[in-house]
């Protein structure tokens, strides 16, 4: 009883859940794009505008699921189900003074959670998978957009908001 209590506390899946962690691959292209189209949709924003996302995100992500740009993890329950997934994408861009001998950026995407599969740890337990790959790639600074709802789990896992802006040109 002791460590389900702590398991919960932590916010990790708890032992005996039967729920695993496995890294994503090429086939599962199509599961990665009903987690951004579904992100999206809690998010408030119309069909059409997530029918759109997933077509012409298609291509990229399969071509970086392929080339290793990007980096997903799925938690499966013992049935078989995907009951949730993180992405990370790995770009270059321009160094920065944290890491000025790297040019990539990584970047945290497609966070979701099924309903069912919600608050028992999963998209906590994934993030944390995407920051220690990160560590352990030399990465110094994980970037991310975050929703209103993934707001407070990023704050306690130490993420901080920043200066950036953004400016919607119509």
């Amino acid at each position: 009883m002791a460590t389900s209590r702590t398991a919960l506390e932590n916010n990790v899946p708890a032992p005996g859940s039967g729920i695993k962690i496995r890294e994503t691959g090429p086939e599962d292209l199509e599961e990665i794009l009903q987690h951004r189209r579904l992100m999206f949709l809690d998010m408030g924003h119309p069909e059409a505008v997530l029918d759109a996302i997933v077509e012409t995100c298609r291509p990229h992500i399969r071509r970086y699921l392929a080339d290793g740009t990007y980096r997903g993890w799925f938690a499966v329950s013992p049935d078989g189900r995907v009951g949730a997934g993180v992405g990370l994408i790995i770009t270059p861009l321009v160094s920065g003074p944290l890491a000025p001998e790297n040019v990539n950026r990584a970047y945290l995407l497609n966070v979701y959670t099924y309903p069912e599969f919600r608050k028992r740890g999963l998209a906590r337990e994934l993030t944390q998978r995407a920051i220690d790959y990160c560590r352990a790639e030399g990465f110094k600074v994980l970037w991310l957009h975050a929703s209103k709802y993934g707001r407070p789990l990023y704050e306690s896992m130490g993420f901080e908001a920043t200066n950036e802006m953004k400016l919607i040109i119509e």
